[in-house]
């Protein structure tokens, strides 16, 4: 079954951190949810076994898109931890933190080639039942999900110019128009997980680029995913038969 219908879902929470891959002394974040991170939000609405769904939601068989409804910034604090041969060591964690706003908060656009995984989702944010619960980067950083609207249609637009409204994949863009205001970011970020005998490590990096404060990125796009009066992109390219 090919992608159809798009789930699409706001999740919020009052601070994030989503480690960087390379990061190690210092606990730096990304400003946004990486897929991975959303991959583990649907698997635990959807209660899935710890390590059980990279498979199922892996680039292949789920699409995930994102955007940054509340700007956000990065605020750094110092973290006493345990070593583990006795003592404390301080670490720098970086902290995400709502700029102007209540909440951090972004909004997520999924689709599955499975329509039945997609109509459990939808189930269960509609009844606000979230599964073993959402986090944001941390477990003492709780985040919530509340349903938006269901596309029955998905809608690809190929060699798109216009704006697009989310997170794009840097191999998408062929120009970018520079005419107005942006503050664009280009990341190196995981997008699929492998299970190995110590749990995890990440399948495959890529670069994406997204504007910091939400703002629409406006050029020339290989591909883009009409919803409704948006065009948005996936974090990995839909492959048409």
């Amino acid at each position: 079954m090919e992608f159809n219908k798009i789930i699409c879902f706001d999740i919020k929470g009052k601070t994030g951190h989503f480690k960087k891959y390379y990061s190690n002394k210092s606990s730096l974040s990304y400003l946004l949810p990486t897929r991975t991170v959303l991959m583990g939000m649907v698997a635990s609405i959807l209660e899935y076994p710890r390590d059980s769904y990279y498979d199922d939601l892996s680039s292949d068989n789920a699409k995930f898109g994102l955007q940054i409804i509340n700007s956000v910034y990065r605020h750094l604090e110092c973290m006493n931890y345990l070593r583990k041969e006795g003592g404390h060591t301080q670490v720098r964690l970086q902290l995400l933190l709502p700029k102007g706003a209540k909440n951090l908060k972004y909004r997520v656009y999924f689709t599955h080639r499975n329509e039945e995984l997609i109509n459990r989702l939808e189930s269960k944010l509609k009844a606000g039942k979230l599964g073993y619960g959402l986090f944001f980067g941390q477990r003492q950083f709780r985040a919530v999900a509340e349903y938006i609207e269901t596309i029955d249609q998905l809608d690809i637009i190929n060699n798109f110019t216009g704006a697009l409204s989310s997170i794009t994949y840097k191999d998408n863009i062929k120009s970018i128009n520079l005419s107005t205001e942006v503050d664009l970011i280009v990341e190196n970020m995981p997008v699929d997980f492998d299970e190995v005998d110590s749990g995890r490590e990440p399948a495959e990096m890529a670069s994406f680029c997204y504007e910091e404060n939400g703002r629409n990125i406006k050029g020339d796009f290989i591909q883009g995913i009409k919803f409704k009066d948006k065009i948005i992109s996936f974090y990995t390219p839909v492959q048409e038969v």
